[in-house]
This record gives structure tokens, sequence and C-alpha cells, in this order.
């Protein structure tokens, strides 16, 4: 499973997860990705066979439901919640512990429309 992270997380996290064997790009400081809007990252990330990861729930949660009305595929999302994961310079490693369970535990899964949560 290959990971997009959305635009308001760490580079770190993405390059953590390469590090330990996953393949995880962060739209942030990707200049193709960074700034577009969150229907046109959806879309991309489709295009490059990637789940997107966001803590944007309520947004995200809305296009998952909006895609699937409208006939449009996506290649996934993963939610994370912002109370659980905090976004900071010191929860990168439970960002990382826990994205690296996720794909441990699903090596093989498809996300494809599908949105589900990190726990």
């Amino acid at each position: 499973m290959k990971l997009l992270l959305d635009e308001m997380l760490a580079i770190s996290i993405a390059e953590q997860l390469r590090r330990r064997g996953h393949d995880a790009e962060a739209t942030q400081g990707n200049a193709p990705l960074e700034g577009k809007k969150d229907p046109d990252l959806l879309r991309a990330a489709r295009e490059l066979d990637r789940v997107v990861v966001t803590d944007n729930v309520q947004d995200f949660a809305r296009l998952h439901q909006q895609f699937l009305a409208s006939g449009a595929d996506h290649a996934g999302i993963i939610l994370v919640s912002p109370t659980r994961f905090p976004r900071s310079k010191r929860t990168i490693g439970i960002w990382v512990e826990a994205l690296d369970t996720f794909l441990h535990d699903h090596p093989e899964a498809s996300l494809k429309n599908i949105c589900t949560w990190l726990s």
C-alpha cells in the first residue's frame, strides 16, 4: 500500500516510514501536489495509486461520500483523529508507529473507495 500524507502532516513522517521500508510520500514539499484543494488531492492520489492519510476528518469523510455518490473512484483514505494523534514534532513518532503497524497489519489490502480510521 502506497501512502500520500496530507499537506498538514510533517515530511519526516513519510521519511521515517520509508526508512522502515514503506512507500510513503508527503504532500508538503511536493510541488505538483502542494496547495491542491482536497478534491484535487484525492484525484491526484488516485492517479498515483496512493492512499491519502489525513487528520482533516470532516472534509475527507464528506469527499469520500461525494466521490461514491457520483461514481468517482479514489485510492483510499485513512482518517486520523486529531485528538488521538495531535500534530507536533513531539508526536511524529506516534504517527510513524501507528502507520507502520497499520501497514504491517494490512500488507496486501486495497483501500480503493474505502475510508477507514487509523487506530
